[in-house]
């Protein structure tokens, strides 16, 4: 296992960072940045284990990898559509939200 970056904060929680603890399942390139889809481990036998997807400057591993990575959650909105409730047709307005993972590097 690889401990990709480590906090500079021992046991304090910064606002808007996440530690990220999981397997590399596959890795792309495009533009100058490189991303990285990790899936944790799932919390019980019952459930499913969660699927990230990490933005950094650099590789994290190669596929196959179990890696530890500090990231930045944010997140955008996309443009507002409009949705209708099949059951009741009633009319409303949705706004989609996008989170990103950027690796503290």
């Amino acid at each position: 296992m690889s401990t990709v970056v480590a906090s500079s904060t021992q046991g304090k929680t910064i606002p808007m960072q996440v530690t990220i603890k999981g397997r590399i399942d596959a890795a792309r390139r495009h533009e100058k940045n490189a991303y990285t889809r990790i899936v944790t481990p799932a919390p019980d036998l019952y459930s499913r284990p969660q699927t990230v997807e990490v933005r950094s400057k650099q590789r994290l591993g190669q596929v196959g990898d179990e890696i530890t990575v500090q990231a930045v959650l944010g997140g955008y909105t996309r443009k507002p559509f409009r949705s209708v409730d099949k059951e009741t047709g009633e009319t409303s307005m949705v706004t989609p939200v996008d989170m990103t993972l950027d690796a503290v590097e």
